[in-house]
């Protein structure tokens, strides 16, 4: 990786070059028309990120620049922004981007070089065609960035909300006339948007007022960064502070898994499992699969079938098969409950007189289905 100090620092990836060498490839064919295309992707789409850094730097943000696979991302941090001064850092890339067409409009006007000629085409003809799609209201582009910003503006939480949906319906409608088209690859990577705007909207309905509050953010920050100093007493207070603040959504989800992997840390099980098992349907994997272990240790058996085959997806153990295995058992479902005893004896050896005296087996032990597992194992 390439990086560039500076008062807006650069770096540049391996994958940049990559890309921006198979879309020249594609569009000339030959190893001179590649070079040239990579020079104007690189000189396009940096001069576009500056767009935005010097925009965010005028408001007194501190800024970096990443070139990355499909294109730039600037990132910036500093004092609270309101809406329009986001709008207006998020709008000038584009706008920037347009001033390249512009500038290469007008020299187009002289007397060229067939060679420099074309260069200023492509490199026309390229800006116009990004800063238009660029504008698409769809994320991660621009437009959607400036969808976003418009309806949170006016309807809070409600707008950056209803900015997903409509991102993913027109993303999908884009893919859709790109693979009419026989434009294969730009449809592809709009119906890629589309699936991303989709699964953040459908995430998205749990998200709160507070969840979009820098202040707020900001203490999980802190308690994120409490906890890998190793003072967790401390990122506690941060987590329980959140959580009162909060009451439901995103941030009050993250803060009370958090607050459950301390807990389980720190001995606890049962104040862990009460924490995560009031947020089952949102936890992390790590979580779950804390859940399901500590689930099977307070035998809520159902919820350990609930569990099982995504926990077992996750890891494949012989620990997690055989939880699953007594939690079927103890439901009187004796095809599932041999099946996942039957996996844990793949994983490892198993002391299986023992495990078939256990207390959950005793309402399937003469089961035929159980019994065709069963023997299966011996």
């Amino acid at each position: 990786m390439i990086e560039i100090p500076g008062r807006i620092p650069i770096q540049i990836h391996p994958f940049f070059w990559l890309c921006a060498a198979l879309i020249g490839w594609l569009n000339s064919g030959s190893f001179m028309g590649t070079l040239i295309w990579v020079a104007i992707i690189f000189f396009s789409v940096l001069f576009h990120e500056f767009g935005h850094a010097i925009t965010a730097a005028i408001f007194k943000q501190t800024s970096k620049i990443q070139l990355v696979a499909l294109g730039g991302l600037t990132s910036y941090e500093g004092p609270k922004l309101s809406f329009w001064k986001q709008f207006i850092i998020v709008f000038n890339g584009p706008f920037f981007g347009f001033l390249i067409f512009l500038a290469a409009s007008f020299l187009l006007q002289f007397q060229w070089s067939p060679s420099i000629a074309l260069i200023l085409k492509m490199t026309q003809l390229a800006n116009l065609f990004w800063s238009v799609i660029n504008l698409f209201p769809v994320l991660p582009l621009d437009g959607g960035q400036l969808l976003r910003i418009i309806c949170e503006g006016v309807w809070g939480v409600k707008g950056y909300k209803a900015s997903l949906l409509i991102g993913a319906i027109f993303s999908t409608a884009v893919a859709l006339f790109f693979f009419l088209i026989q434009g294969y690859l730009a449809g592809a990577f709009f119906f890629l948007f589309a699936f991303q705007s989709f699964d953040l909207w459908r995430k998205s309905r749990s998200v709160t007022v507070l969840d979009r509050d820098d202040d707020t953010r900001h203490l999980l920050e802190i308690g994120e960064e409490l906890l890998q100093q190793g003072k967790k007493e401390e990122a506690k207070a941060q987590f329980i502070e959140i959580r009162e603040k909060t009451k439901q959504g995103i941030l009050y989800q993250v803060a009370t898994q958090y607050l459950a992997m301390i807990e389980h840390q720190e001995g606890d099980n049962k104040g862990a499992y009460e924490l995560l098992l009031s947020i089952e349907d949102n936890l992390a994997d790590e979580m779950k699969l804390l859940l399901h272990s500590l689930a099977s240790e307070e035998k809520n058996w159902k919820l350990v079938a609930k569990l099982s085959t995504e926990c077992f997806q996750l890891v494949e153990s012989e620990q997690i098969a055989l939880n699953n295995a007594r939690a079927f058992a103890s439901l009187h479902q004796a095809k599932p409950a041999g099946g996942w005893l039957q996996t844990a004896a793949f994983k490892a050896p198993l002391d299986l007189q023992k495990i078939l005296n256990e207390e959950e087996f005793q309402g399937i032990r003469q089961d035929p289905d159980f019994l065709h597992f069963v023997n299966t194992i011996q």
